[in-house]
């Protein structure tokens, strides 16, 4: 069994489409987790599926972590709202047995800019987290995991916004869990990118949360308690989401 989690901020415009392919191309429990301000539950209620509307910002990996919980299946797909992948990588990405398969993507319409600093952040992420240095890629919107081990380190998933996905896998490889790479195709959308209509703010909030994710994984992890590291990042996410 498998159940689809969809995290969703303001994806009306590409949302039907993602949901009109996927009920296309398998029957399963597709799971949408909306946090934005949009039309996209009008859209996502002429599907059959679950929808969950939060009135507060969740961030991407915080609407994850509420779809993954309500989950029906053993085994969980999450994906970008966009469809980046073809039928056939995404059959591929299902059929591994791992207790967490990620994407190794050949981009298909990435800027040069984007591609240079998607090359960038990775050799980051490894200088950072050297235990990741034998996989290729972090931020593929397709992913596909075992809830059961999902749920067991879902107090070690701090991070709620794009950085989500290095601190799901750094979680996973920390618990010894199994994980597998798997090459696709990776269709990118440049046209309703919400990354590239904010670069800058996206690029210093990923930097700040990498360092986040890294002080959680140290002896100083008790500062990220402190009043005065709370009062700081909400400020900064107020201005940089």
């Amino acid at each position: 069994m498998l159940s689809i989690v969809i995290p969703a901020y303001n994806e009306e415009k590409r949302i039907g489409r993602t949901l009109k392919l996927l009920s296309a191309w398998m029957k399963t429990e597709v799971v949408v987790v909306f946090d934005g301000s949009d039309n996209t539950p009008e859209v996502v209620k002429s599907f059959p599926v679950k929808l969950f509307v939060s009135k507060d910002r969740l961030g991407k990996g915080g609407a994850l972590k509420v779809g993954i919980m309500n989950a029906s299946s053993e085994r969980v797909l999450v994906l970008d709202a966009d469809l980046p992948v073809k039928r056939e990588d995404l059959l591929k990405v299902i059929s591994e047995d791992a207790d967490l398969v990620v994407v190794k993507r050949k981009m298909v319409g990435m800027p040069m800019k984007r591609k240079f600093l998607h090359d960038s952040f990775v050799v980051l992420v490894k200088l950072f987290f050297p235990s990741l240095r034998s996989l290729s890629d972090f931020q593929g919107g397709v992913k596909l995991m075992n809830k059961d081990k999902a749920l067991s380190i879902k107090d070690d998933l701090i991070i709620q916004d794009l950085l989500f996905d290095v601190n799901l896998i750094y979680a996973f490889k920390s618990k010894g869990y199994k994980i597998k790479e798997v090459e696709v195709d990776y269709i990118h959308d440049e046209v309703d990118s919400k990354i590239s209509k904010k670069l800058a703010k996206v690029i210093l909030l990923m930097f700040l949360s990498l360092v986040k994710l890294r002080v959680y994984y140290s002896p100083f992890r008790e500062i990220l308690k402190t009043n005065a590291f709370m009062r700081a990042q909400t400020f900064l996410l107020r201005v940089l989401r």
